[in-house]
């Protein structure tokens, strides 16, 4: 067991729980009636810990653990390993080591040989030096030195590396830091963002797609499969560890990106020396950089070429991190930049946002929903850019996209440009005129822009309503009926999915893989398990058009053995929902570990047309509550703005409202 002073790995009652696959309520039972249940080690007695080798070894001597799974154990002994706040310094030192033991196999089983003295004096030179000869970015790999006490922990961690791959063991651990408290903070675009952006940006044949603020590497990560064979990848990033984090990544499970490690505002080590004309600029350029900073070189950057449409105020960071990525793109180049909804109207960003429309930069601005970014619940814009080239025609207007009323699903369902996605979609698109844009506050939010029109409220509502109607009516046909109750629990044998993989019932590729593996796009009766929201269902594929999106794993049955259906009603089963919860207490489902009742073909399928029925059911209650909303929104909407009256009383109802105050002598 590794150690960081004089502690080892502690884990949590929840982290308990979801190592055996039990509720929280289960572990706090085994306490009250186990004597010999482990004694708390620390945390508070609100929040104990508990020694995880005594956790596991009481868990295998009840029959409740056959094995505690590799991943878990390395994730609790990182955690035991450092502090919170060095977590992501730590995990860089991982990289620079996997990448070590990888690429340099022949020393590390030299050093392996070595008493645990011998390699904590070794290790650190041979990794830096090894790393520095690549190079990868990033500070010195082991900066705090080694001590034999914490050997054992890279020992484990190259074990793993072998059982699984050094890029599987890594994302893992790169998943979990970023669930955890001491990750959510990081510079991460969220899978969800990511796999939209990639989704609109058609292929990339040639030339470079960059990020001056890539973080871990999440929106590079998500835009690998759309890369062609000359098409390369690029990146800068302020805090070395995550520099280099975002560096491994890429080069295991993408392909090898260029990433530097700097301030990009303040130090751009992408700038372009090619005399101004921007033709070694990117083709595509990304970025969802930091916002609200006042530190972002105001004063030292005031004559820099980047501000091609005006110098920003020092408030206005965001407007600088739009020019800066406007700065590296070739003629005929995109960028597309997140940012919060305030930079769209912010009265000090006026200038900028209006010497970016008379020059025709800015083409479209998307709104999105709330809860796609990391670190808070607001909504975000995607303001998209694209720099004149060859035939270049001046631009009139702007496309404004308001899709904030938007849910997931519709989200994952695009594909493509989205200038041709909702262009004839009242309420959700609109082309502005830029003089008209080019007002006193050059207010850009999609919001103010984007309206139904009188004269098509009432179209709106009628149609909604005709379509609210036949749902409402087949609702009850599809009700649910009562289920039969077994005389006693089937508690028959199981199987677990990891074993249906071995055995090649059943082919899983994990969300995390999914970049750098050709699936061949999706087919009827794959399976669609989402990795990291445990309110969504697992869903099965009805219609083969689209890729999986990068917060999915797939999972593909040979129908003879498995059936779909089956398959996914048990997978979004709450037991094996409660075994997703990583060790950080947050959800990152693993559908290896869940398990199936072994039952024959036939038997699966009376399972499999209830799942689909009751699948159906949701679906339909779903879209029923949908329509419903809007049926709602758009009276309130023509009943305030003057384009509805209130239809004329209904006699009836009027009567049972307005019926008399009983008297005393009633």
């Amino acid at each position: 067991m590794i150690t960081r002073g004089e502690s080892v790995a502690e884990v949590t009652a929840a982290e308990v729980a979801r190592i055996a696959g039990v509720g929280r309520a289960a572990v706090s039972n085994w306490r009250r009636r186990h004597a010999d249940f482990p004694t708390p080690v620390g945390g508070t007695p609100a929040s104990p810990t508990f020694r995880l080798d005594e956790i596991e070894s009481w868990l295998t001597a009840y029959g409740k653990l056959d094995r505690l799974a590799a991943e878990d154990r390395l994730w609790q002994e990182l955690r035991a390993y450092t502090e919170d706040w060095g977590l992501v310094e730590t995990l860089a030192d991982v990289a620079a080591f996997l990448t070590f033991i990888d690429e340099d196999r022949p020393h590390w089983e030299r050093l392996r040989a070595q008493p645990d003295a011998t390699l904590a004096e070794q290790l650190p030179a041979a990794v830096t030096a090894h790393v520095g000869s690549i190079p990868l970015p990033g500070d010195t790999p082991f900066a705090a030195g080694l001590r034999p006490g914490q050997v054992p922990f890279w020992r484990s961690v190259a074990g793993v590396a072998e059982e699984q791959g050094v890029g599987s063991v890594f994302e893992e651990l790169h998943g979990r830091y970023i669930d955890s408290s001491s990750g959510r903070g990081a510079a991460a675009t969220t899978l969800d963002l990511a796999a939209m952006i990639a989704a609109m940006v058609p292929p990339v044949h040639e030339g470079a797609v960059f990020d001056p603020a890539c973080g871990t590497g999440n929106l590079l990560y998500a835009l690998g499969r759309k890369l062609g064979a000359g098409a390369v990848l690029a990146g800068q990033e302020i805090v070395p560890a995550l520099a280099r984090i975002a560096a491994f990544r890429l080069g295991q499970n993408v392909l090898p990106a260029t990433i530097r490690q700097g301030d990009s505002l303040r130090d751009d080590q992408f700038r372009a020396q090619d005399g101004g004309d921007h033709s070694g600029g990117a083709a595509l350029v990304v970025c969802d950089p930091p916002f609200g900073s006042k530190n972002w070189g105001h004063e030292e950057l005031a004559y820099d070429s980047r501000w091609e449409f005006d110098l920003p105020s020092r408030a206005d960071s965001e407007l600088a991190w739009v020019q800066h990525c406007y700065a590296h793109l070739r003629p005929g180049g995109t960028a597309i930049v997140i940012l919060p909804p305030s930079v769209a109207a912010r009265r000090s960003g006026r200038r900028v946002r209006a010497e970016m429309l008379r020059q025709g930069a800015l083409r479209q601005l998307i709104a999105l929903p709330s809860g796609l970014a990391s670190g808070h619940g607001l909504g975000v814009h995607l303001w998209i850019l694209s720099r004149p080239g060859d035939g270049w025609q001046p631009v009139r207007s702007i496309r404004m996209v308001d899709g904030t009323r938007f849910d997931r699903d519709r989200l994952r369902r695009i594909e493509g440009d989205w200038w041709h996605q909702f262009r004839d979609e009242p309420g959700v698109t609109a082309d502005v005129p830029v003089i008209t844009l080019l007002d006193d506050e050059v207010d850009l939010s999609p919001s103010r822009h984007v309206q139904r029109t009188s004269e098509a409220l009432p179209a709106h509502h009628a149609a909604a309503l005709t379509a609210l109607a036949p749902l409402l009516a087949a609702l009850p046909e599809q009700l649910p009926k009562a289920m039969s109750v077994a005389g006693t629990p089937n508690r028959g044998p199981t199987v677990s999915v990891a074993e249906l993989i071995r055995s090649g019932a059943v082919d899983l590729v994990l969300n995390r893989e999914l970049s750098r593996t050709d699936v061949g796009g999706l087919r009827t009766g794959d399976v669609l398990v989402p990795a990291l929201d445990p309110k969504e269902p697992p869903v099965v594929v009805t219609d083969e058009r689209g890729e999986p999106a990068p917060d999915r794993h797939l999972l593909r049955c040979d129908p003879e053995v498995v059936d779909p259906y089956f398959l996914a009603g048990f997978l979004g089963a709450e037991a094996n929902k409660r075994q997703a919860i990583t060790g950080t207490g947050s959800f990152r489902y693993d559908v290896r570990r869940a398990q199936l009742p072994r039952l024959p073909l036939s038997e699966q399928r009376r399972y499999a047309a209830e799942f689909r029925r009751l699948a159906e059911f949701t679906r339909v209650l779903h879209r029923a509550a949908a329509l419903g909303d809007d049926v709602v929104r758009l009276a309130m909407d023509g009943l305030t703005s003057g384009v509805f009256i209130p239809p004329p009383a209904d006699p009836v109802t009027d009567r049972t409202n307005s019926r008399p105050r009983p008297t005393k002598g009633n």
